[in-house]
């Protein structure tokens, strides 16, 4: 692979490459950057993890340094799903921007509407976004993106699956024409995409993994599970089995995020959670002391499935089966960052267990089974049933045995109470014998009815 030297970014961008001690670029880098750098359009499909935030941002940067435009307003905007990539990936900016005077401004909700106001007047030279914030603003006319020169639709999936299509559609109107455009997701077979990449112009493609192909550097296994209580055990147990430090535990809901995380600190672990309802300021407290190591347990809604880029994550249990495959990958993508090692374990029990076939039959994936001593579940996994077409002949034959035993004994009965019959008949009914043979000359015709 090259080095990121080979690439020709500004001696910047350079310097603080070298301070974060970036030698080589991942794969989505070293084939994103050079494309972006010819001004043409981009589409690319990577799974998360994979260093998508510096693919876009390098020759944003790049293209601004070389090209300094001091009397316009915002000049790129990134949008993205939610309040933590937005967080995020402002604080790739300034890391890679240290030696530079071009500034980053953050639009989401959660925050003062006021100081977004303030922060949109000073004309940052980058906006990052999530759409429902920025539409408010576009509505009342507090932002210009007439000069805007690129649009960075990030995560653009997971901002379909979220409802945002037709924020999107708003906000990419409300932008100068006249820009280039990158779009990054996770797949770029989603329902979806087709509507938000009718502006761009002959779009270079670039796929450097699929959502079934990636994470082959995660463990995955699954362990069964007789009910939620039997769920709160298994986690605990775990966590102490594999000597894990940071730990993200997902969960389906609310209250549940919160249930797990106050049973997991009643059993001496440090926990905390986070959700949608969960006050922004609250939110990056938490998160902040877990990526220093304050928190051993985050227990999360998969509101935190994208965004957070958290090194150093040892596992990450399922307590709940996520509600598609993507979602799946995004939840296991949490740990083994940066194609470090991981493990990922999903907890399954009888209501689970279609749910977690779909997912891996979607991902052509095989999860390890996996059991905990001394809290094995008394679920074994599905019962296998007979064919349904041997069961069908089973009883077909069995109901045909008893119609004739019926059947028997009512000609029996019928016999019996019948009186003997006369033996004139018509013609037809009758068999004419040859004279001497011992026989009646008329005998009754068999019924063959």
């Amino acid at each position: 692979m090259s080095e990121f030297t080979e690439l020709g970014l500004h001696p910047s961008i350079g310097r603080a490459l070298d301070k974060l001690e970036f030698t080589e670029p991942t794969d989505v880098q070293a084939k994103s950057i050079p494309a972006a750098l010819t001004g043409r359009d981009l589409m690319v499909s990577s799974r998360t993890g994979s260093g998508k935030s510096a693919a876009f941002i390098l020759p944003m940067l790049h293209r601004f340094l070389h090209n300094p435009q001091p009397h316009s307003s915002t000049r790129a905007l990134i949008l993205v799903p939610t309040r933590e990539l937005a967080l995020q990936t402002a604080k790739a900016f300034a890391q890679f921007a240290t030696f530079t005077h071009l500034k980053i401004g953050i639009v989401m909700g959660g925050e003062s509407y006021r100081h977004q106001v303030s922060t949109l007047r000073r004309n940052p030279e980058v906006l990052v976004a999530t759409p429902g914030r920025l539409v408010e603003h576009i509505k009342n006319n507090n932002i210009d993106f007439s000069d805007i020169e690129m649009l960075v639709l990030d995560e653009s999936d997971r901002m379909l699956d979220m409802g945002f299509k037709d924020a999107m559609a708003t906000i990419s109107e409300a932008c100068n024409p006249a820009r280039q455009n990158l779009l990054f997701s996770a797949t770029l077979k989603h329902k979806g995409i087709g509507s938000i990449t009718e502006h761009m112009s002959d779009p270079i493609r670039i796929q450097i993994d699929s959502l079934q192909s990636g994470h082959d550097n995660i463990t995955q296994q699954r362990v069964l599970a007789d009910d939620d209580r039997h769920k709160e055990q298994l986690i605990a147990q775990l966590i102490q089995e594999e000597n894990a430090e940071r730990v993200i535990v997902f969960c389906a809901t609310r209250l549940q995020c919160q249930k797990v995380s106050n049973i997991l600190r009643a059993k001496k672990l440090i926990s905390e959670y986070i959700h949608g309802e969960v006050a922004q300021s609250d939110r990056k407290q938490v998160l902040n002391r877990f990526r220093d190591g304050k928190i051993q347990v985050l227990v999360a809604t998969d509101v935190a499935a994208r965004g957070l880029d958290i090194h150093d994550v040892d596992l990450v249990v399922n307590f709940t089966i996520a509600f598609s495959g993507d979602e799946h990958v995004h939840r296991v993508g949490r740990t083994g960052r940066a194609d470090k090692a991981g493990l990922a374990i999903t907890l399954v029990n009888a209501k689970d267990w279609n749910a977690m076939s779909s997912i891996e039959r979607y991902l052509k994936i095989r999860l390890e089974p996996r059991k905990v001593k001394g809290l094995e579940a008394d679920y074994t996994g599905p019962k296998k049933l007979k064919s349904s077409g041997k069961a069908a002949g089973t009883k077909k034959k069995k109901l045909k045995t008893v119609a004739g035993k019926n059947a028997k004994k009512v000609a029996a009965k019928k016999s019996a109470s019948a009186k003997p019959a006369k033996i004139r008949k018509s013609p037809k009914d009758r068999v004419v014998a040859p004279l001497g043979d011992g026989s009646s000359p008329l005998r009754r015709k068999k019924n063959t009815d």
